[in-house]
């Protein structure tokens, strides 16, 4: 089992400043938590470039971020943001590499997961989706079918924009209700099709009742479909205790649904890299991360 975690301080730089809810001080906090787990090897990241920034977002969106006219109030985009979202996204495009090409089963990149970011726009804390980088980028290193889990409490809607009408990624979505949450207009049930898969979660719904109707759904919808690359969002901010979250899951979520994602990797004979996401709960964030790290390492072995 080989297992890498792509981090410098330099991710620091992906920080939308005081008073804001995305700081990097939790990514930094999840590294100190990860850097206990034996079998992880650091590694740094890389800048994304501008050419392959364009394997998923428009080339007018691209210099709209870099001269500093992207974003809103949510998420700001100054053109000092520029590097640190490229730095951002490359580090996940390092964790393909870390994976595809140099042997590691599992590459993690904490400053990564940005499922809200659409093809020309930046939204929700987003600026870059690296999560669709990264299955373009699969691909291009010889990936034919990659499976997306992403289990953030809001539903990942820039991912599932971009892939909405290609079949050779699904996309899979767990997430707060959006009659209740942010992004409100997508992640219903009503949008799944043959590769899309959303599990909407109402507040008040209890975890043991939630995991009986997500867990079984996984191996349902990894085994027909026939990844060989998978790519989680692992965002925390469901946990019942995290200021974003208005429903009820607890450690035991994260662990079961990291267990059987490990081992539909596994018996898949594939690679998987985990993407930070939300998490506003410190140090609970960070000690979630470490759970579901070395859940995947003890269910790949």
């Amino acid at each position: 089992m080989r297992a890498a975690l792509v981090w410098s301080d330099e991710l620091l730089s992906y920080d939308f400043g005081y008073g804001h809810p995305m700081r990097s001080s939790r990514c930094k906090m999840g590294v100190e938590e990860l850097s206990k787990i034996k079998e992880l090897e650091i590694f740094p990241p890389r800048y994304a470039e501008e050419e392959e920034l364009l394997f998923v977002h428009t080339e007018d969106y691209v210099i709209s971020v870099k001269e500093g006219k992207a974003g809103d109030l949510d998420t700001p985009v100054p053109p000092s943001m520029y590097d640190p979202a490229r730095l951002s996204a490359g580090a996940t495009l390092r964790a393909v590499e870390l994976t595809l090409n140099e042997g590691y089963d599992i590459a993690v990149n904490l400053c990564g997961g940005w499922h809200h970011a659409f093809e020309n726009r930046a939204r929700g804390f987003c600026i870059f989706n690296d999560v669709a980088l990264a299955a373009r980028y699969a691909q291009k290193l010889g990936a034919k079918r990659v499976f997306i889990l992403d289990w953030d409490e809001h539903h990942g809607d820039g991912t599932q924009k971009i892939f909405y009408n290609d079949d050779t990624v699904f996309t899979m979505s767990i997430h707060q209700h959006p009659s209740t949450q942010y992004p409100y207009v997508s992640g219903y049930e009503s949008e799944n099709t043959k590769t899309n898969f959303n599990i909407p979660i109402m507040p008040g719904e209890r975890e043991q009742d939630i995991l009986k109707r997500v867990l079984p759904q996984i191996p349902l919808k990894v085994r027909p479909f026939k990844p060989d690359f998978f790519i989680v969002q692992m965002g925390v901010d469901g946990h019942k205790d995290d200021p974003m979250s208005s429903i009820d899951l607890g450690d035991r979520f994260y662990e079961e649904i990291a267990k059987i994602f490990a081992r539909c990797v596994k018996n898949h004979n594939s690679k998987v890299i985990l993407l930070g996401g939300g998490g506003f709960n410190f140090p609970k964030t960070a000690e979630l991360w470490r759970k579901i790290v070395e859940t995947f390492i003890e269910n790949m072995k």
